[in-house]
């Protein structure tokens, strides 16, 4: 009989739970943009010597979360407009791409992986576990967008995903348009079964803008210029070479 032990995941280290915390508190809005991060008071919140907190500020450094300013120390990262626009505007672009190059209809166990990642995301929503509708958001739009067979393009967008953290967040706590995430959600399954890639494409598209429009008016609102997307192009008939006759 072969040996089917589970092996437990390693153990968080103390900069990781520092990590997540803080990436909380963005999301949640416990921790505003251009706010200032204290490593005296943050080593006290969470138990941790200084040397961890400054290992968790190198890390949400380079997830884009945190900025370091000359004179005011470790702070939330805040965005001009345009760092915003230009950040959406690669979302827009990174996402449609990666729509178009999902095979469809998306293989069956791809499928039901997003469907159960669906399902809990529903729950967590009417449980109104804010903190899980996050974490399991995350979760689909990753596998959604690996099914784009273009490790390259998933990481890019993931990396984006990451920075825009702090502006996805505006619209987590709204009832309204956690229903419109739902629901579209629901659009994109069906898309990916029936093999709509122009519905999956607009999907992937208009997803993002909601947050961003909550973003812009906590922030005294401006016009933003939606970058125009393409349907995916047609495969060209293959006409076959006539042979020479001599």
């Amino acid at each position: 009989m072969l040996d089917t032990k589970i092996v437990a995941e390693p153990p968080a280290t103390q900069p990781d739970v520092v990590v997540d915390q803080i990436k909380q508190e963005i999301i949640f809005g416990r921790l505003r943009p251009r706010e200032r991060l204290v490593e005296d008071e943050l080593s006290t919140k969470f138990g941790a010597s200084r040397h961890q907190i400054r290992a968790a500020f190198t890390e949400l450094e380079r997830l884009g979360l945190v900025s370091r300013r000359p004179n005011k120390g470790v702070i939330v990262r805040d965005f001009s407009v345009e760092e915003v626009e230009q950040l959406y505007e690669m979302r827009a672009l990174l996402q449609a791409e990666a729509a178009k190059r999902i095979p469809l209809p998306l293989n069956p166990g791809t499928l039901r992986e997003l469907e159960d990642i669906h399902k809990s995301y529903c729950a967590a929503i009417d449980l109104h576990d804010l903190k899980q509708v996050c974490k399991i958001n995350n979760q689909f739009h990753h596998v959604l967008f690996e099914a784009s067979n273009n490790k390259c393009l998933a990481d890019m967008i993931q990396r984006i995903w990451t920075e825009t953290l702090g502006i996805r967040c505006y619209a987590i706590g709204d009832p309204v348009l956690l229903a419109r995430t739902r629901d579209e959600h629901t659009e994109m399954l069906v898309a990916l079964r029936t093999g709509n890639r122009r519905e999956l494409m607009r999907l992937c598209v208009d997803h993002i803008w909601p947050a961003l429009e909550a973003y812009k008016r906590a922030h005294g609102g401006w016009a933003l210029k939606k970058p125009a997307v393409q349907a995916a192009p047609q495969p060209k008939a293959v006409q076959p070479k006539r042979r020479k006759t001599g």
